[in-house]
């Protein structure tokens, strides 16, 4: 299972590292493959997470989340 989360606001690396980070503590979330370049973050999950759950993960980062696709 795999979602596309649209993030805005990270610059670098070491951005996209902290919303990997965060994202990947939520439960159910097996990896989450983060790029600052391209604004977006593919999510592997073992089962269903919603998505208020990743919006407030990116959210934490310090980033802002615009949608899932």
């Amino acid at each position: 299972m795999e979602k596309t989360v649209i993030i805005e606001g990270m610059t670098c690396g070491h951005c996209a590292g902290r919303v990997k980070k965060e994202i990947e503590a939520i439960a159910g979330v097996e990896s989450a493959d983060v790029s600052a370049d391209e604004g977006k973050a593919v999510v592997e999950m073992t089962n269903e997470v919603d998505d208020e759950k990743l919006a407030a993960a990116v959210e934490e980062a310090g980033y802002e989340f615009i949608k899932v696709s």
